[in-house]
């Protein structure tokens, strides 16, 4: 052994303690003089805008502890699609990021989500999860009390809490998974007496975003369902049309909605659920106004898909469900248009019934239907044991109207929608609003030619 003398005892002891003490106090002190310089914060956005592939601004930085951070007042921007201006993507009060090894969470305080229409947000989401990159976690947690969306309208407008979900990155694709709780409609049975809980509670609901890269042509898809509680407002579904005036205030959804695509290709929506509370007279009244039909009504959808049909462009591709309604009234010219252009099959007293009679009422309304792509529907009726099978509506008594002996089709329903007893052949029907939603409808490809007008003579 190398005998060690005393002046060199003292110089690696001098060493070590330098290296203990004096090297973490100065690495420290460069650390605190990096992150309270006034720059610092926008070297942070620099960083931060870099790996998001978005312009970031911040009020502040802190760091409490190893390992945490916590951004203040935090507003993300991007680039419009057509240059110029940057476009407010979300503002965050406040973000506390967290990482553990590959994971990373992060806990946002009062974020609001803008953009300028559905369509350009979903095209945003869509152009962020085909970016090709290196993922730096293997997954991101995310939490927020409450989280403001406006897709930039009045009616486009949501409010959500408890939001809890993540992202998981890998080379064969991205998923997004969220859960969150939305205020729940006061509508429906029982829910006279479950209103407190409901608005206490909310429905849960889910939304799932997820981006395959495996399949020749990348697929993304957007999921969003109910999962528990009452169903939320039908307003929900302003993305898509304007519910509010289509089915009324008190109308509410339960269900799942999907949008998916592949490659660049125009997106297809598929939904599986229920509308409840649905107003007749709205729905009828408001667009055909030579009908009448009142009552409140649930339309179960089975399955309902909506996508590019070949030579006729967007429109519903098929249709398969019920529509259920407790009493109302039919208007008697409404009940004649379905008998002569859909061959329903109407009650010796129905059909025998005065002509000057304005509306019939009744008891019940059940009728299960099937719109087929080639334009042929299948009805049945809906009205459970007490009734034969074809029996779609019931009056206080006896049975008023059956579904067809055989099939109906589009063109019969366009003929029942807007009366042409007494027109020419081939007399047109000009393109309004309220005639517009019959172009969506499954159709035999030529049926879409033509023009600007619907063709409803013989």
């Amino acid at each position: 052994m190398v005998p060690v003398n005393r002046p060199a005892r003292q110089a690696v002891a001098t060493l070590v303690l330098f290296g203990l003490t004096v090297v973490p106090t100065a690495w420290v002190g460069a650390i605190a003089w990096r992150i309270n310089r006034p720059g610092h914060v926008r070297d942070v956005e620099v960083e931060l805008g870099h790996r998001l592939g978005l312009h970031v601004t911040l009020d502040s930085v802190r760091y409490p502890r190893p390992g945490e951070a916590v951004y203040r007042g935090v507003v993300l921007r991007h680039d419009e699609p057509r240059g110029g201006a940057l476009a407010e993507l979300a503002r965050i009060d406040e973000i506390r990021v967290s990482r553990s090894g590959r994971e990373l969470t992060l806990h946002l305080e009062n974020p609001r989500l803008h953009a300028a229409s559905p369509a350009l947000a979903l095209e945003g989401i869509a152009a962020r999860l085909q970016a090709p990159g290196p993922a730096a976690f293997d997954r991101v947690n995310v939490t927020a009390p409450t989280c403001e969306v406006d897709l930039g309208g009045e009616g486009l407008r949501l409010s959500v809490r408890e939001v809890a979900g993540g992202v998981q990155a890998a080379l064969e694709g991205t998923t997004v998974r969220v859960a969150y709780r939305m205020p729940a409609a006061a509508t429906g049975p029982g829910a006279a007496r479950d209103v407190r809980f409901a608005s206490a509670a909310g429905t849960h609901c889910e939304l799932i975003l997820a981006h395959d890269r495996r399949p020749a042509t990348p697929e993304t898809s957007l999921a969003f369902r109910t999962v528990e509680g009452l169903p939320v407002p039908a307003r929900v579904l302003a993305a898509f049309f304007d519910a509010d005036d289509w089915l009324g205030p008190q109308a509410t959804v339960d269900g799942e909605l999907k949008l998916a695509r592949a490659g660049r290709n125009d997106w297809e929506i598929q939904f599986a659920g229920s509308l409840h509370e649905i107003e007749l007279t709205r729905l009828v009244g408001r667009r055909f106004p030579r009908h009448r039909l009142s009552g409140r009504a649930r339309l179960a959808i089975a399955s309902a898909r909506w996508g590019q049909r070949p030579g006729q462009g967007p429109g519903w591709i098929g249709l398969r469900g019920e529509l259920v309604a407790g009493q109302g009234a039919i208007g008697g010219s409404l009940l004649d248009a379905l008998a002569r252009e859909m061959s329903f099959r109407l009650s010796p007293r129905v059909a025998t019934r005065d002509r000057s009679r304005a509306e019939l009422d009744f008891r019940a309304l059940g009728l299960a239907f099937d719109v087929r792509p080639t334009g042929e529907i299948h009805l049945a009726g809906a009205l459970g044991a007490e009734f034969p099978p074809d029996v779609v509506l019931a009056g206080p008594i006896s049975p008023l109207a059956s579904a067809p002996a055989g099939t109906a089709s589009v063109h019969g329903l366009i003929k029942t929608l807007f009366p042409v007893a007494d027109a020419q052949p081939g007399e047109l029907i000009p393109l309004t609003p309220g005639s517009r939603v019959l172009l969506a409808l499954p159709a035999p490809a030529d049926a879409g030619r033509g023009g600007r007008r619907l063709p409803v003579g013989n």
